[in-house]
């Protein structure tokens, strides 16, 4: 059921964005021709027209959080600058850690800053080809790409396959969901996954040789706007909710594990199916792991919800509730959105100790109660701190992020990671700390991601591994965190 908010909230972030808004739009010289630009042009008249929904959204968002209105824009204000504003909200966002400090669950979900996200989305689609210099092109409603990542030796080198392969419900999967918006040729594939992935998915102990991996992500036209207003609607209503872009990509690529010979309506009503028993059906839900990050987190939440609306016309209820909490989610920089989560899963972060004015800004952006409740703070004793949900199958990990944390370059030199955010870039688990000799982090991650793969469910994904590390130039050995577990 939707949840209910109160539509005058005050939101911190429009502060922000209002300040954000005046100085990159409105105080920015005008463009050279301004005369010309005023003329009352067909294409002035459709500028004006695409500009003024845009900034009716934001001033909604403003006027309902108790700000005064920005003035509307001239066609003498470069339009550049209003596309780039649109693109960089979250960046907005992301650097206001005054207002991030306020903020609140019913301010992460309000509706007026969702239709902000929407109308910007609908603004960046609607200035393909009409504003010079600008190479950006953008469709809504985007499909996922779908990729098999066959790894002979290392990311980096790694095939993503697009066609011509079947997944096997009968052995280990795992689907990687990434929120990436990058052109889909390998190298691309290549680049950003390793940027984010490093090496975890080299071990072909069991990548590749046990379990099968593939990856997701929306194409690079998918407008920035609509990835945040979905993983906002996500956590609005997140027991149902899903898009036809989630639908599509379940009964793509996880229909054959529901059952036998599935056929499905446009109304996404089965009408017939061979289903498996009972047993066989949990069974087959044990063999989904699913890797996600960021707002990659909010995607394979929507699958799964797509996933269990099909599941619920084959199989009783129960059978269902049952079969979800095997698929297991392992998550970095998402935290769970429900107090009972369908499915079940490991919840990786990394914050400062000292987290004052340097939050990591989109675990407080998404989920900011459960994000002070879960995170690392000074008075923790352990290398983690770690919280079960409710649920009791749901655990969140929260490591702390060394004040000098940094990374090997190309010439192995070490340097600070870039884009670090407050430790909300992947590479923070990912990849080696050069100034540990432990790797806590590291360890600790991979373990669970390998456990989990390969069907381990539970505590027992916190079981030391056996295979054997891709990290050479670190120390293997496993730390087992006893303490410092709380109850949310």
């Amino acid at each position: 059921m939707q949840m209910k908010y109160n539509k005058m909230n005050n939101n911190p972030l429009a502060i922000a964005i209002r300040n954000a808004y005046i100085k990159h739009v409105l105080t920015k010289p005008l463009v050279n021709d301004a005369e010309h630009a005023c003329k009352n042009t067909i294409e002035n008249i459709l500028r004006n027209k695409r500009t003024y929904q845009f900034e009716k959204a934001l001033n909604k968002f403003l006027t309902n959080s108790g700000l005064p209105p920005v003035p509307y824009s001239s066609p003498a204000n470069d339009e550049k600058d209003i596309l780039t504003f649109t693109l960089q909200l979250s960046g907005y966002i992301r650097d206001a850690q005054k207002q991030l400090a306020n903020l609140q669950h019913n301010y992460a979900c309000d509706i007026d800053l969702i239709d902000l996200y929407k109308a910007a989305a609908k603004y960046s689609v609607e200035c393909n080809g009409k504003i010079a210099d600008s190479k950006y092109i953008f469709h809504e409603h985007c499909d996922y790409k779908f990729y098999q990542v066959i790894n002979p030796t290392t990311l980096s080198q790694a095939q993503f396959i697009e066609t011509g392969f079947e997944i096997d419900p009968n052995r280990p999967n795992l689907f990687v969901s990434m929120p990436f918006h990058i052109k889909s040729d390998q190298a691309e594939l290549q680049k950003w996954s390793t940027k984010y992935l490093n090496k975890i998915l080299d071990n072909q102990q069991v990548f590749g040789s046990q379990v099968d991996v593939y990856l997701a992500h929306f194409p690079l036209e998918q407008p920035r706007g609509e990835k945040f207003a979905l993983a906002l609607e996500t956590i609005r209503n997140p027991q149902n909710y899903f898009e036809d872009a989630d639908m599509k990509f379940v009964k793509d690529n996880l229909i054959k594990f529901l059952g036998n010979n599935i056929q499905i309506n446009n109304k996404n009503q089965i009408i017939s199916s061979d289903a498996f028993s009972d047993e066989t059906f949990k069974q087959t839900c044990k063999n989904i792991t699913i890797l996600d990050y960021c707002a990659g987190g909010a995607h394979s939440h929507r699958w799964i919800n797509a996933f269990s609306h099909l599941a619920n016309q084959i199989y009783d209820k129960e059978t269902v509730k049952d079969a979800l909490k095997n698929i297991f989610v392992v998550s970095y920089a998402f935290l769970p959105i429900q107090k009972e989560n369908k499915y079940s899963g490991a919840h990786f972060m990394s914050n400062f100790a000292d987290d004052t004015m340097r939050k990591e800004p989109f675990i407080k952006m998404f989920n900011p109660v459960v994000y002070e409740q879960s995170k690392f703070h000074k008075n923790c004793h352990t290398p983690a701190k770690i919280s079960i949900m409710p649920d009791k199958r749901n655990y969140i990990i929260a490591f702390n992020l060394p004040e000098d944390f940094a990374v090997y370059n190309e010439k192995n030199e070490k340097v600070s990671l870039p884009d670090l955010e407050n430790g909300h870039h992947m590479g923070a688990i990912t990849q080696p700390n050069a100034n540990s000799w432990h790797n806590y982090p590291l360890q600790q991650f991979t373990t669970v991601l390998e456990n989990a793969s390969l069907g381990k469910r539970g505590l027992n994904v916190f079981d030391k591994r056996s295979s054997v590390s891709n990290y050479p130039n670190i120390n293997n050995t496993f730390i087992t965190v006893k303490s410092s577990k709380n109850h949310m």
